[in-house]
């Protein structure tokens, strides 16, 4: 009769566990859903738009919930939906904001009057500047002028105008995993990476 009684109790113990288990898990995945949902999200970088700041096989966080306080501020690294088809996803400087002045002059690019000084940006050779003086205008109410850092190689606001602030999905702010052309070359040095 003892016996019976034990495995009775112990059934009840391990089915007591087995339940908060499930339940841990559940509020596990609940605030995971919350926090890539609300606060942080991963994103795969393609392309070399942005080199030498970020690299093809980059993987970086995205804060989403930076810009629900203040709005993007010159020199961020942002992660937006490309304005001429939103099912795609850019990652671009911000240089100028809401009633910023733009020109570019022989490759540099001037803001209200002063040359950007972008020690990040690599040379305009290659897609580049369209011409030697372009004045891009004054930057409409909620918009940024956005441009890679890989100047020479880059479609960015040169192209196809600003960014809306509604477009603005979060801050680029850590590369949290990157590997070259195979998956089995991680790149260990860039892992940690603060992205500025």
């Amino acid at each position: 009769m003892e016996a019976v009684e034990t495995r009775g109790w112990r059934w009840l113990a391990l089915r007591r566990h087995i339940v908060e288990w499930f339940k841990s898990m559940a509020l596990a995945l609940v605030l995971a859903i919350l926090l890539r949902a609300l606060v942080l999200e991963g994103f795969w970088i393609p392309s070399g738009s942005m080199r030498p700041t970020l690299q093809p096989g980059d993987y970086i966080l995205v804060n989403r919930l930076v810009y629900r306080i203040h709005p993007p501020r010159l020199g961020d690294v942002i992660v937006f939906r490309y304005p001429r088809d939103e099912h795609w996803e850019f990652v671009k400087r911000v240089i100028a904001g809401p009633g910023d002045v733009v020109e570019e002059r022989d490759g540099h690019f001037w803001v209200d009057g002063s040359r950007l000084r972008q020690p990040f940006a690599s040379s305009a050779a290659g897609r580049g500047s369209p011409g030697p003086t372009v004045n891009f205008g004054k930057i409409p109410p909620d918009k940024f002028f956005v441009l890679g850092d890989n100047r020479g190689n880059s479609l960015d606001s040169r192209f196809w105008g600003t960014v809306d602030a509604r477009e603005v999905i979060g801050e680029a702010f850590v590369i949290y995993w990157s590997r070259g052309e195979h998956w089995w070359d991680v790149r260990w040095n860039r892992i940690g990476h603060w992205i500025r």
